[in-house]
């Protein structure tokens, strides 16, 4: 039962008013405290409830039962304290219980309040229906299907009061499975899965066994769903269920089924909620109470024919018919059709309350029987008659109306003429589509019915202006296949015009309604791209979006083509072509992009207003780009520079020294040369990023050299080892390279090692040579942090990876980076992050490994010099911008064909991308923040 406790406020002015009984200023003399005080309980709402009274102070009971209104307990001593626990009375709330202390004698009230409605009854449904028809007398349950009622348990209903006792088993087509079946899915726990019977509602009856209302049980106190009601379940076993059961409707609808029941084997009584795509049923809670409400039904009339309606002559067809008075309907109703010329005889019947009948009973008479009562109808004969010229077969609609000319019911039929005559439709295409100043054939076909032979003439009516057709007559002996020539001039206008076909066969006629289209004049566009992405364009330059236009149904003249769709920074201007039937027109739109252009890719759509519905093509994907520069046509072995990047910009072999010269070109940031220097080798260069230079390695034997950041180039001691791929390409703090180097022992053995090269004096260091580095080069990598302090080190074939301090030459293992890892970068802090087959990963202090699935990174370039949260990354044809504070994600920028990326020391990355020419492949050097 639901308590309602005794507000704060007024618990706490009780007791004061109570606490401050009236006192007498006699000359300033307070008179004294009284030793003996009592305490009077009092109660509203009811005379008599269960009271305990308890001295605190003595720890005596006073009082634990019942207790009528208005008991006092007197001679208490000044200053006792007593506690008021009032008890539960079924029906009402339960005050809130109370400490009082008596320093004088007290009154307290305990206030009961009606709880509204009755309690739940788990095997029984009863109480006063609201809004009950007076003539309701039988009850029954219903569930959700239209018919799916249970008269294996009958109630009764008397003067509005509901007695439904559930004492039987319900009918078992109505059981099925509460957590499977259907195609349903369950998720939960289940201690089984019994066959349950639900039911939602109780039918009301007349005494006739009309159906006059239904009546639900609403919750009114106790329950958990707001407009939940009380439902009834046949469980045949006890069973607990909690889960959701997913069940897909034939059109795709998803509905979910929530379960939280404990189930005895039997009637139980259950918490009911639905909408259109969820159900909740739950076990009641205690004290839950409910009220009973009926619906009535509106009255109205369903009529019932027992037979299609087949006409084959003017004395029409009579059909066995039943009229259904829905809601206790009478009163004089007239019969009539939706069908020109179908009318019915009688055409007025009188249906008075003996013949009352509900369309429910029409399907579970079989049932009605259980109540002990044969069902009561209005049968009757019905007869149709066809005054049309035209043989019709279809449906048709029973209309019932009552004496005012409101419809108040109706019903449904299926027609059939079959009177000797002809029917009429089109064969093949089913509309006649015809363009101004042309001809056109649409092919109709005649049947005969009832054995209807001779000549019948076809044509068409309703035609629009600037359209003939010319008729064709036909003898007709069964079938009839014939063409309609029609012919427009020049002043038919585009759109859409209902037609009739006519068959005129002189005693007998037919027709069919079919539609002639005149499709206006209109273009097609086609957007043609050189790449199979779409145009690109770059931050503040312009693009070329090439458009072919052609035309349709004789389109002949000038159309706008404008550009929509396009993205923030992006204009075009609209452009005027003319175009002819028979060609195709093409057309250049220029692109413009501001500085700060959106970047990413956009689909952008070409539109005319007179573009065709089923134009295609016209639609593509626009790529917005960074700003780049042009580096020239040859650009290899690029590495950062302390401001911009170097690369080798050119080599050509020198007969007369044996060797080739290189140029060695320092760019800008915004790509401009900013000094360059000539170096000669007899093998390719590998350039390698030193402070105030770059490093040109010409080979083992080979004197490598230094070009300073104005070009200077100067000669370095020789060197007498080969960097393979695992070398660093930039030298830490102190001026080293650092590099693993295999060397042959001789018999097929090797040993690997990890060393150092300074370039400025020539020296090779052996740092270490007890890890294991693994076999070859190939897929190693070695990658230096920010300050050049930490070194990485990922494993060749059957290699360690390993972490290096670069001051001391200690090296650590890194075993969970192992088989797995393929780049590394370094973050300001320390933190090493790393790729994996493509995703990003972040090795912990704890020795343990993040996975970030989500974030593709492709090969890592570093984090950013000025942004050290910036992680960037790219792969053949984007860079990766990720965001490793908070939460990691990734964004990402299209630039075409990457050929690599280096950090900027002002921020941000330089990135160098290729395009193929009509001769050369040209580079480009673009800057992303």
């Amino acid at each position: 039962m639901k308590t309602l406790k005794l507000p704060a406020a007024m618990i706490g002015l009780t007791a004061l008013l109570t606490a401050c009984p009236s006192t007498t200023d006699k000359g300033g003399v307070t008179p004294p405290a009284p030793s003996k005080v009592s305490l009077t309980l009092n109660l509203t709402g009811l005379s008599i409830a269960p009271v305990k009274v308890t001295n605190t102070t003595t720890n005596t009971v006073l009082n634990d039962g019942t207790l009528n209104t208005g008991k006092t307990f007197g001679d208490l001593a000044a200053g006792t304290v007593l506690k008021v626990e009032p008890g539960n009375v079924d029906g009402f709330t339960t005050p809130a219980p109370q400490t009082v202390t008596l320093d004088a004698s007290k009154t307290i009230t305990l206030e009961y309040k009606t709880v509204p409605g009755n309690p739940v009854q788990a095997e029984r449904v009863a109480g006063t229906v609201t809004g009950a028809p007076a003539a309701a007398t039988r009850a029954v349950l219903i569930g959700r299907g239209a018919y799916d009622y249970d008269f294996n348990n009958t109630g009764t209903v008397k003067g509005g009061v509901l007695d439904l006792p559930l004492t039987e088993v319900p009918d078992s087509n109505s059981l099925f499975n509460l957590t499977s079946g259907g195609g349903c899915t369950f998720t939960g726990s289940r201690t089984s899965d019994p066959s349950v019977a639900l039911f939602t509602d109780v039918e009301l009856f007349s005494e006739k066994i009309d159906s006059l209302a239904f009546a639900t049980e609403q919750i009114v106190s106790g329950g958990t769903v707001p407009g939940s009601q009380v439902a009834r379940l046949y469980s045949a076993a006890a069973a607990t269920v909690k889960g959701t059961v997913l069940c897909t409707s034939t059109d795709g609808t998803k509905i979910t089924v929530s379960l939280d029941v404990v189930l005895n084997s039997g009637w139980n009584a259950l918490e009911y909620a639905a909408t259109n795509s969820t159900l909740t049923l739950r076990s009641l809670g205690s004290g839950v109470r409910s009220a009973l409400k009926a619906t009535a039904y509106t009255p109205s009339v369903l009529v019932s024919l027992g037979s299609d309606v087949t006409i084959t002559s003017d004395a029409g067809a009579s059909v066995p018919a039943r009229l259904y008075q829905e809601g206790g309907y009478t009163g004089q109703v007239s019969l009539s059709t939706d069908v020109p010329g179908l009318t019915i005889e009688p055409s007025t019947v009188n249906l008075t309350a003996t013949t009352l009948q509900s369309v429910q009973a029409q399907a579970t008479a079989a049932y009605l029987k259980n109540l002990g009562v044969n069902p009561q109808r209005l049968d009757t004969n019905l007869t149709f008659k066809y005054s049309g010229q035209e043989n019709v077969s279809g449906p048709f609609t029973v209309i019932v109306r009552d004496t005012t000319g409101k419809q108040v019911g109706g019903g449904y039929g299926y027609l059939e003429v079959r009177k000797p005559g002809l029917t009429l439709s089109t064969c093949g295409s089913s509309a006649l589509e015809l363009y101004p100043s042309s001809t056109a054939s649409l092919n109709v076909c005649g049947s005969s019915i009832g054995n209807f032979s001779g000549p019948v003439t076809y044509s068409a009516t309703g035609l629009p202006a600037g359209v003939t057709v010319t008729p064709v007559t036909q003898t007709l002996n069964g079938y009839s296949y014939v063409s309609l020539d029609f012919k427009s001039d020049a002043t038919l206008k585009p759109g859409t015009y209902p037609i009739t076909l006519t068959a005129d066969g002189g005693t007998v006629k037919a027709s069919a309604a079919t539609e002639l289209r005149v499709p206006a004049p209109t273009v097609n566009i086609a957007v043609s791209s050189s790449t199979y992405y779409g145009p690109q364009i770059y931050q503040g330059g312009t693009a070329q979006l090439n458009v072919d236009v052609s035309t349709q149904n004789g389109f002949n003249g000038k159309t706008t083509l404008t550009v929509t769709g396009l993205p923030a920074g992006v204009t075009a201007t609209p452009k005027t072509v003319t175009v002819t039937p028979g060609s195709t027109t093409s057309a250049a739109i220029t692109l413009t992009a501001t500085a700060d252009a959106a970047l990413g890719s956009s689909t952008i759509k070409v539109t005319s207003p007179d573009q065709s519905a089923s134009s295609y093509g016209a639609e593509t994907q626009l790529s917005v780009r960074p700003a780049r520069t042009a580096l020239g046509t040859y650009v290899s072995e690029a590495v950062a520079a302390s401001s911009g990047l170097w690369a080798v910009t050119g080599g050509s072999f020198d007969s007369s020294i044996s060797a080739s010269r290189y140029t060695v070109t320092r760019f800008t940031a915004d790509g401009k040369v900013a000094a360059s220097g000539s170096v000669t080798s007899q093998s390719s260069l590998r350039l390698i990023e030193t402070a105030g230079g770059v490093v040109a390695y010409k080979g083992s034997g080979a004197a490598p050299s230094l070009i300073a950041d104005d070009g200077t180039v100067t000669e370095l001691p020789a060197v007498n080892f080969y960097l393979s791929e695992s070398v660093t390409r930039r030298t830490d703090g102190q001026g080293r390279v650092w590099f693993v180097e295999s060397a042959y022992t001789g018999t097929g053995g090797s040993t690997t090692s990890l060393k150092t090269w300074t370039p400025a004096t020539g020296v090779v260091t052996t740092v270490d040579s007890s890890a294991n580095y693994g076999y070859g080069s190939y897929g190693t990598s070695l990658t230096l942090s920010p300050d050049g302090n930490t070194l990485i080190y990922l494993g060749g074939y059957a290699g360690d990876a390993l972490k290096v301090d670069t001051a001391t030459g200690t090296v650590t293992k890194l075993d969970l980076l192992k088989n797995g890892a393929s780049l590394v970068a370094i973050a300001a802090d320390g933190t090493i992050w790393f790729s994996a087959s493509g995703q990003l990963a972040r090795l912990n202090a704890d020795s343990t490994v993040t996975r970030f699935t989500s974030v593709q990174v492709g090969t890592l370039v570093g984090f950013d010099r000025t942004a050290p949260a910036v992680l960037w990354g790219h792969d053949t044809s984007t860079v990766y911008r990720i965001d490793t504070a908070a939460t990691v994600s990734a964004s990402t920028v299209s630039l075409g064909s990457v050929s690599d990326a280096f950090l900027n020391a002002q921020g941000g990355v330089q990135v160098v991308t290729n395009e193929y020419g009509s001769n050369a492949t040209n580079y480009y050097l673009s800057q992303l923040k």
